[in-house]
């Protein structure tokens, strides 16, 4: 049987995790002189209700090799066979931790681990897709193969609600910052095989929403309304979207502190074609 194995940055819900038997390998987070591991989603609440009002950066560290090797003992012992998602090599070491640990495992042909050049909800959607694959009867290379063909089609696309975060990890000036809090300018942000890019950037949050929600390609195949510190503005984009696409499952999907630590309060789309 294929087992997922996936890192706390996929944030997929307690109940889909346990229904599916996902093992989860947490990254972990040291804010306020506190090192904790990163739960999952509907475990964030206190800390977002600090992190929004101390606006103090948390570090983050990958997961030991040792956690690695433990869980793909766990599997390889039940007889069983892993796909391992990780978060994107060029946010964090996890991936390149994930895929050396499995040279020391009992049995290295029995893990394949997949960078997903991505995080967050787009892992989670790859988790939905192999678990339909492996009921309709389709091998571990099979699966890879087809995963690798969407991760070209696959795009998280968001909006913070500060450009604060942003200054602070490096990623914009802080003359930008400053002007962009002045004018209300929102960027929308896009994430997609492993590259962050400002895709356009525009004046308030009601037409971030609609230009958002454009974004999304008509034939989606998994689609997901997130949000960072359940933010004022994700009901209005959840019910937009509903609005947009009234014959698709649109998931709701919450990000941690991991994420957070890059960008702050967001709302976003995350999709796979």
């Amino acid at each position: 049987m294929i087992k997922l194995i996936v890192d706390s940055t996929a944030y997929i819900p307690k109940e889909f995790v346990e229904e599916n038997d996902i093992k989860v390998v947490p990254l972990r987070v040291l804010y306020l002189d506190k090192e904790f591991e990163e739960g999952l989603p509907g475990t964030f609440d206190d800390f977002f209700a600090s992190f929004t009002q101390t606006k103090i950066f948390p570090k983050t560290s990958q997961p030991s090799p040792e956690e690695f090797i433990k869980v793909y003992n766990e599997i390889i012992d039940a007889g069983n066979e892993a796909i391992v998602f990780t978060i994107s090599s060029s946010l964090s070491g996890t991936y390149s931790v994930a895929n050396l640990s499995k040279n020391d495992c009992k049995d290295p042909d029995k893990i394949s681990v997949i960078d997903s050049m991505s995080t967050g909800q787009n892992i989670w959607g790859y988790c939905m897709e192999v678990i339909d694959k492996v009921k309709e009867g389709w091998n571990r290379e099979e699966i890879i193969k087809y995963i690798q063909s969407l991760q070209v089609n696959s795009q998280i696309c968001f909006v913070p609600d500060s450009l604060e975060y942003l200054k602070k990890g490096g990623r914009i000036g802080k003359v930008s910052a400053t002007i962009g809090s002045l004018l209300q300018i929102k960027p929308i942000l896009t994430f997609r095989q492993g590259t962050l890019l400002c895709a356009k950037r525009i004046f308030g949050s009601a037409k971030a929403i609609t230009d958002l929600i454009a974004m999304v390609p008509k034939k989606v195949k998994r689609l997901f309304a997130i949000h960072i510190a359940n933010t004022k503005h994700f009901d209005a984009l959840f019910e937009k979207m509903k609005e947009a696409f009234p014959d698709i499952k649109i998931y709701e999907g919450e990000l941690g502190p991991v994420v957070a630590s890059h960008i702050g309060p967001a709302i976003g789309v995350c999709y796979i074609c």
